[in-house]
């Protein structure tokens, strides 16, 4: 009977265990989003070595938007360019255009050359800190192949909190054991 119980208590821990992982794992991504709203936070991941040393390739950064007022020379931001590709550069050069706009020339680290265009903006997102190999992460995470997996493991979560519960008085009977019945027994006089 102890065997059972204890398989029953080991079941029942590794059912908490997963459900209080996956709690956290979901209150962490709502901090995040909630985070990214309030503070006006943008996730940046790194596709190429033009920012290297500093940001290498498949680095995660975290950029805010900033009026252009505010931007000067060695922040590292990133504008859409004129096809609107996104590009995250060094600030080498600022002219002020009027109206709130600002002229920026921009290099990355690991370029010989300036970019070809400057860039006019009003704003840009300033990269504030930047994580290496966390941008590979955050890729996946994003990828159809993530999402599919999320869904199956949000989908299991769901029916280990929500399906039926075993509980030790639902287990089978062994049979040394007396069968308990919730409906009254009749029983049989002898008539002599």
């Amino acid at each position: 009977m102890s065997r059972l119980t204890d398989t029953a208590s080991g079941h029942h821990s590794r059912r908490e265990l997963l459900l209080n992982v996956g709690a956290i794992l979901g209150l962490a991504c709502i901090v995040v989003a909630i985070g990214s709203m309030v503070f006006g936070v943008t996730p940046l991941v790194f596709r190429s070595g033009s920012m290297s040393p500093d940001i290498p390739t498949g680095s995660l950064a975290l950029a805010r938007t900033v009026d252009a007022a505010d931007l000067r020379v060695g922040d590292v931001v990133s504008v859409d360019n004129e096809v609107g590709t996104r590009i995250t550069h060094r600030v080498i050069g600022i002219e002020n255009v009027g109206d709130g706009s600002v002229s920026l020339t921009l290099k990355g680290d690991a370029n010989r050359v300036p970019d070809p265009s400057p860039y006019v903006v009003t704003r840009a997102d300033r990269v504030i800190t930047s994580v290496p190999v966390l941008g590979y992460v955050a890729a996946w995470l994003s990828s159809k192949t993530a999402i599919f997996i999320g869904g199956i493991i949000a989908g299991a979560l769901l029916m280990l909190a929500f399906g039926p519960i075993r509980r030790p008085s639902d287990r089978t009977l062994s049979t040394d054991e007396p069968a308990e019945s919730s409906e009254p027994q009749l029983q049989e006089a002898d008539h002599a």
